[in-house]
């Protein structure tokens, strides 16, 4: 317990030993509604060394004050920022050259070329996955769809290769870059995996980088390499590595969850999807929002304070850590009723932190959002009889920090 403070009491069903580490592969649900059920303060995790924030007013507060809860990257040491790919690289920039990184990102997934890439890269690469299916048998929408679509998309942008052993390279690094960050950045284990993993993206990545400096192309590494000096960023080859790997990571890892989440929702309700099939255009952007709201591919977030403060009436020592469960502060009863069930027509549907808020927010949300929608449109426009395999392993809410419901076993002609 820090600063030798008395432990606070935990709420009825959740005991003093539980831990938001505790559910790799495991519904965490429960967990977060004890929290909730015990009141909006903070709960001190012994094995997490953490503050719990689960409140989603606080979550949203604490997010928008940098100033008093930094972000993990903060003063990261060497290798923490060789993992994440140094150089100028939006996650570890503070202060100023964050500003500027992220409105050359914002320019760069504006909601115009995003409705391009949805043309040029994301149907077409969707409709390919789908053109290999089987006619008949079993599918796991999970690993041989969800998996394979947002990896595949971020290589055409980046005018990579979207070969199999290419995406599998990709996946296989984040995983093990992922696992190092629910460690809260601690296990050397993990740790020395996860750089490793680092050290294969850069691998994949250097040739085109090099490549495209005198040779542009159009692809988002030519227009790195052009455009970020007019937000005044300037770059060297590492500058130009560090935005490309964070694109590399963020954009081929987070919405494979999402993806799957979404296709779960679905499959698991035949009455939900035949609201989306109905109407797709009005029902499965706010479909999209609710399997982002209730099910959350980010769990939760590391911040670190910078002073004393407090949170929710809880005194909150320097230089200990919050972690913000946006899991479970997207299913706060206060902000949204009937917290537990897909609701198609909430009035403000997007207002969930799936995405995080203020100035960490992720800059990729409506490439993601393109990418889940389309994924659901154009499976049930092909095989409008998909269902649940009967005979297929059941799905779970699989991994720890980014997590979705798998395998998917499916039939796709509903026999």
């Amino acid at each position: 317990m820090p600063d030798g403070q008395n432990a606070p009491d935990r709420p009825d069903g959740c005991p003093r030993t539980a831990s938001v580490l505790d559910f790799t592969d495991k519904d965490p649900f429960g967990f977060y509604a004890g929290l909730s059920s015990g009141g909006p303060a903070p709960v001190w995790d012994e094995t997490a060394a953490a503050w719990l924030v689960h409140d989603f007013q606080q979550c949203l507060d604490c997010q928008r004050n940098e100033s008093r809860f930094a972000n993990m990257y903060r003063d990261a040491d060497p290798i923490t920022v060789a993992i994440k790919g140094g150089g100028a690289n939006i996650t570890l920039s503070q202060g100023p050259e964050h500003l500027k990184l992220r409105r050359f990102h914002f320019r760069l997934l504006s909601a115009t070329n995003v409705e391009r890439f949805r043309e040029a890269h994301i149907r077409p690469i969707i409709d390919g996955l789908l053109d290999g299916f089987p006619t008949s048998g079993r599918v796991d929408l999970a690993a041989d769809y969800a998996a394979q679509i947002p990896p595949r998309i971020i290589c055409a942008l980046l005018g990579m290769p979207t070969d199999d052993d290419t995406v599998h390279e990709i996946l296989d690094a984040n995983e093990a870059i992922v696992r190092f960050i629910a460690s809260g950045y601690r296990d050397t284990g993990l740790r020395d995996l996860a750089l490793a993993a680092s050290r294969r993206l850069n691998d994949l990545l250097l040739p085109y980088v090099q490549a495209r400096r005198d040779n542009p192309a159009d692809d988002f590494i030519s227009r790195v390499w052009q455009e970020a000096s007019v937000d005044g960023i300037t770059l060297d080859e590492a500058g130009v590595m560090g935005i490309c790997r964070e694109i590399f990571f963020a954009g081929s890892d987070t919405s494979v969850h999402g993806i799957a989440n979404a296709l779960y929702l679905i499959l698991s309700d035949p009455a939900l999807k035949a609201r989306v099939m109905a109407a797709p255009g009005t029902v499965l952007p706010a479909l999209v929002e609710e399997s982002l709201r209730l099910m959350n591919v980010v769990q939760f977030r590391h911040r670190r304070c910078l002073e004393d403060t407090e949170v929710g009436g809880v005194p909150i020592a320097k230089g200990q850590v919050i972690i913000l469960l946006h899991a479970a502060a997207n299913r706060d009863a206060e902000r949204f009723p009937c917290p537990d069930k897909v609701d198609l027509e909430r009035p403000d549907p997007s207002a969930h932190l799936a995405f995080g808020r203020g100035i960490r927010s992720c800059v990729g949300a409506q490439l993601a959002r393109a990418e889940m929608q389309e994924a659901v449109a154009l499976l049930l426009a092909r095989y409008p009889a998909v269902r649940l395999h009967p005979d297929g392993p059941p799905p779970y809410f699989r991994a720890l920090y980014m997590r979705s419901m798998g395998p998917l076993h499916v039939t796709l002609d509903g026999r």
